[in-house]
């Protein structure tokens, strides 16, 4: 299939992305997350969450609130006899949060993509391949 370069160029807006739970594809995993922040001094721990505030904040309003509900979420997975900082509950939380942005969904997961057979066609026709529905 050949492609042809244009001038057009796509650039994000952060206006559209929302917070969504990230879930690991096993629990071994998010046992592996939680237990490598646990092992975080206190302020590797602040300088961390700092850097995850920064680029986050300005696109999400209530954003410390979601990642304190990911970490009850998750909290299961804690042991109950640590005291947690505020600040280690927001860096695990954030750690099972992951923005979503339905506008790359669209861009990178097409519904319509160009047959691989173009033969045979009459003159300025092209054929497709089209998803009409999803399987759940």
């Amino acid at each position: 299939m050949e492609t042809e370069r244009t001038h057009l160029f796509l650039k994000p807006n952060p206006k559209k992305v929302l917070l969504r739970s990230f879930e690991p594809a096993t629990e071994n995993q998010l046992i592996n997350i939680i237990t490598r922040i646990i092992s975080l001094s206190e302020d590797e721990v602040i300088k961390e969450f700092e850097k995850i505030n920064k680029e986050f904040n300005s696109r999400h309003r209530n954003i410390n609130e979601f990642f304190l509900k990911r970490f009850h979420q998750v909290s299961e997975y804690v042991d109950g006899s640590l005291k947690l900082s505020k600040v280690r509950q927001m860096l695990i939380g954030a750690s099972f949060s992951m923005e979503y942005s339905f506008e790359s969904s669209a861009l990178f997961n097409p519904a319509m993509v160009w047959h691989p057979d173009q033969s045979n066609l009459p003159a300025g026709s092209k054929r497709f391949i089209i998803r009409t529905s999803r399987k759940s």
